[in-house]
């Protein structure tokens, strides 16, 4: 699950939680060209454990990095492209026909308490259903359904509002340079 409030310059703010090893927040400042990852206290458990599996010589190299990284914000030059495509809205939004060629509109229902028109895309979309608002501006509100063979929920809010996509402080920052040093290593 990503929940984030992105921008179509590529600035976002928010969490993921993408499995083991991959949850926490971030910080995406486009203009910068960096990205800001603070890991969850379980993530950094999970990494310790797999480096644990992994023998003595990793475990030693996870418990010194990950101690570095709690509580602290990863300054990366570039992050993984799911997390990248999902602070990019035209990215995120690149399956959906601009010109409506083949989306199929199903009646209208309701959900969370909000009339939508639920949109089916063209045949082999997978199954990916888009709802929009039936009243008012025809904001895109949910997508949800199989997408490239995984399961996605993805919810749209706060139309119009400016992300406030700020650098945390330096004292909250590792600064994980350019050769994108791995948390873990080998």
């Amino acid at each position: 699950m990503i929940s984030v409030h992105a921008d179509r310059d590529g600035n976002c703010t928010g969490s993921f939680d993408l499995g083991p090893m991959q949850r926490g927040e971030i910080i995406r400042i486009a203009e910068e060209g960096v990205s800001y990852i603070r890991y969850t206290e379980t993530a950094l458990a999970e990494m310790r454990a797999a480096a644990a599996r992994r023998g003595p010589e990793a475990a030693a190299r996870a418990d010194e990095r990950t101690a570095r990284a709690r509580g602290k914000y990863l300054k990366l030059p570039t992050i993984s492209a799911a997390l990248k495509d999902q602070c990019d809205l035209d990215k995120a939004l690149s399956t959906v026909p601009r010109n409506g060629a083949g989306v199929q509109r199903q009646p209208v229902v309701e959900h969370a308490g909000e009339r939508l028109i639920p949109l089916r895309g063209p045949e082999g979309d997978e199954g990916l259903t888009m709802y929009v608002a039936a009243q008012g501006q025809p904001y895109i509100r949910s997508m949800e359904g199989a997408f490239h063979g995984s399961e996605i929920s993805i919810s749209f809010a706060q139309y119009g509002e400016p992300v406030k996509a700020e650098a945390p402080p330096t004292d909250a920052v590792v600064d994980m340079g350019r050769g994108g040093e791995e948390l873990l290593g080998a």
